[in-house]
């Protein structure tokens, strides 16, 4: 059984780096590869909020990788140590065209159900720290849904919401 200390911060930053894995296999974050021939994009690990000091990120060709609040882990098994978490997880893509980001939102909805050759419904929890995966911890993408948000910015704005459903041993001492 292992015990991950800032278990939140080490599955956004993994869920991040599959995004960013994915929009990098699909083409969208290399120059000359980019679909509809649009300019590469840029990841980017939270979505500033209106009136931010970081506000001024939120530009055209920008997507945003945010962990929302988590919910209280749960057993599994009676008796047994298997436990899961729910940590939902907001992708924002910003593009100053609605078709470009409803590409490229699909994309990523499509990459989370496993749909694309390169993409997984299950990986595993890497530990930020060794860049090596956590023994015992795995993430199932769960609840896919995209959505092209109301909105105050002069541009198009799609979010995928998808659920980072966590299996763990529960470590009780």
């Amino acid at each position: 059984m292992t015990f991950l200390r800032h278990a939140p911060r080490h599955v956004h930053q993994t869920v991040a780096d599959y995004a960013t894995a994915q929009l990098t296999a699909l083409g969208w974050l290399t120059a000359g590869s980019v679909p509809f021939g649009l300019d590469p994009v840029t990841i980017i690990d939270v979505r500033p909020f209106v009136g931010s000091k970081l506000d001024n990120h939120i530009v055209p060709g920008v997507v945003t990788v945010t962990l929302g609040n988590e919910a209280a882990p749960i057993d599994e098994e009676l008796g047994g140590p298997l436990a899961s978490q729910d940590y939902p997880m907001f992708v924002d893509v910003f593009m100053e065209l609605d078709s470009a980001a409803l590409a490229l939102a699909a994309d990523l909805k499509d990459a989370f159900l496993g749909r694309h050759a390169t993409s997984k419904r299950f990986i595993p929890v890497i530990d930020q720290a060794t860049e090596t995966p956590v023994p015992g911890w795995q993430i199932e993408f769960d609840d896919v849904e995209r959505e092209a948000p109301e909105h105050p910015f002069a541009l198009a704005w799609h979010s995928v919401h998808v659920t980072a459903h966590c299996y763990f041993q529960e470590v009780r001492y």
